[in-house]
């Protein structure tokens, strides 16, 4: 018998929900949702072609913002790596 049978538990279920994704996972896996939904715009059916708009509507909004959040990132990189060679503050208004 397990001595402590929470840890167990918790080992589980941390190896069945791996390890999570990344920003490029999400993107991805988005546009392929999107160009899937796009597909099913064709449907002759009138309430799949609908349900498909709405999943378009939905699935753009989310891939705009995980786009937009990557750009930031990128930015936030850029100026953290254009620091001062001193090492602190610029501080003032001119040259010193």
């Amino acid at each position: 018998m397990n001595p402590n049978p929470t840890e167990a538990r918790q080992a589980k279920r941390a190896r069945r929900r791996g390890k999570p994704g990344t920003l490029e996972d999400a993107r991805a896996l988005l546009w392929r949702a999107l160009t899937r939904a796009g597909e099913l715009l064709e449907e002759e059916d009138p309430a799949h072609a609908l349900k498909a708009v709405h999943a378009i509507s939905q699935g753009a909004a989310a891939y705009a913002r995980i786009v937009e959040v990557g750009e930031l990132e990128a930015r936030i990189a850029a100026l953290e790596g254009q620091s001062d060679p001193t090492g602190g503050p610029q501080l003032g208004r001119g040259a010193a």
